[in-house]
Order: C-alpha cells, then structure tokens, then sequence
C-alpha cells in the first residue's frame, strides 16, 4: 500500500500470491518447448495490470481494459470472500455492493484490516456529506427577481399609482 502525499490516495495490487498457482503451472511447464515461459509472462501481466486507488471519497478498479469508480458513500455493503487455502496465504476478495453495481477487490493481503478500514471511511464519508447537507443554505421559497418586482409593485401602489384592490390581487401572485 503506497500513499501519495498531495491528494490522500491509496494504491493496492493483488498480492502475487493471488497468481501462485498460475506462477507455479508456467513454472512448472517450461520445460515443456518454453510454453512455461509464454505463460509466466501473460501472468505477470496481469497481475502487473490491475490496481485500486482508495481516496477519501471513493474506490477506483483499473485494469488493462478497464477503469470503475465507485464512489464511498454508495457501498451498501462490503463482503469478505476468502477460502481456506487463501486464509492460509493471508489473502482475500472484497466485494462492495452498491444498490447498480458490485466491484470486486481481488487478491489483497490482510482483507479483514482493509474491510474494517473501508467501513470507517464510508460512514466517516456519510456523516460529513450529512454535515454538508445541514450546512448548505436553504434554498428561498421564492423564485429568483420575486422580491424585486414585489418591492416594485409595493412602490407603484404606495405612490398611489395603482389601488388597493390591484395591489392586494398582484400580490397573491407572489405568495
């Protein structure tokens, strides 16, 4: 896990233990006219390919194809998926669940720590965007100009350039 300083961002890779048994079947084929060798490199690119960036406010997923962003306050749920053999290895899936979409975090070392660390960072994440939401200015029940023309026609009628009568129906308009 690397953290770049200026824009509070985490990146993770798959654990290489997540590609053992893809390591250990090219391994264990070079000797087979070097298909070993083809295979060794096509793992390695894909585990050199895909990585998270974890930043305060949301999750991305990129490969060689493809980029996802999920923002924190939109995960509903975070699952854990590890087997016995990967318990073993110290390695899991995490997969988030929004109410559109999952997005699975793959072959990352010490799930349990990152799950944790996740569910702190999105409810951290909700109750400041409720902070915000309390915070922001209410929005007037008038629309924009309303109170201009209404200061306009309440001078037109106490110039006595329009009645009562007129005044009182305009204003209802602006109620």
């Amino acid at each position: 896990m690397t953290k770049s300083s200026e824009k509070k961002s985490y990146t993770l890779t798959p654990s290489w233990k997540h590609y053992l048994s893809g390591y250990l079947l090219s391994i264990l084929a070079v000797p087979l006219a070097g298909i070993g060798l083809i295979g060794l490199y096509f793992v390695r690119k894909r585990h050199k390919s895909t990585r998270y960036i974890i930043t305060d406010t949301q999750i991305s997923s990129i490969d060689s194809k493809y980029q996802r962003n999920v923002d924190l306050v939109n995960i509903e749920n975070i699952e854990l998926e590890e087997g016995w053999w990967k318990r073993k290895l110290g390695i899991g899936n995490l997969i988030l669940h929004t109410s559109a979409s999952e997005l699975n975090i793959t072959g990352i070392e010490n799930p349990r720590e990152l799950k944790d660390l996740l569910e702190k960072a999105i409810s951290a994440e909700i109750r400041k965007q409720q902070e915000e939401e309390k915070n922001k200015p209410k929005e007037p029940k008038y629309s924009p100009g309303s109170m201009d023309k209404m200061e306009y026609l309440t001078g037109l009628w106490q110039q006595g350039l329009i009645s009562e009568d007129d005044y009182e129906n305009e204003r209802k308009h602006f109620e």
